[in-house]
């Protein structure tokens, strides 16, 4: 879910907030459901590392997201046409399936911004 017109980032945290309490009342844990954190910040940061053209950074989240819903082969040529070689796919895809916060400031560095967004929003 996005939240669009509210600066910061308090809007996100509440929606998480109100999400957690909901499982809890239901019944639902940690270990029936796990929540995913998508940041645009984030991967404008991981992209940028790795070279990707700032006006590449748009067309590359389309193709992103669509690797939730298909294969890397099925969309291996689009990101190529953008660009990106098979050293920074092959980097793009581990970086995303990064499943704890200490993963992910190895790989972002501990000044990362984008990575304080996250920290402050769990």
């Amino acid at each position: 879910m996005d939240i669009w017109g509210v600066p910061g980032i308090e809007a996100e945290a509440e929606l998480l907030s109100a999400i957690v309490t909901f499982f809890k009342r239901v019944g639902i844990t940690s270990k029936d459901v796990g929540i995913k954190v998508n940041s645009r910040a984030v991967l404008s940061e991981v992209l940028t590392a790795m070279g990707v053209p700032a006006d590449k950074f748009a067309a590359t989240c389309v193709l992103v997201d669509k690797l939730e819903k298909v294969k890397l082969d099925d969309i291996r040529g689009e990101m190529q046409e953008l660009g990106l070689t098979d050293e920074i796919i092959s980097k793009l895809v581990a970086t995303l399936a990064i499943k704890d916060l200490d993963a992910l400031e190895q790989t972002l560095g501990n000044d990362s911004k984008a990575l304080s967004q996250v920290t402050a929003i769990l």
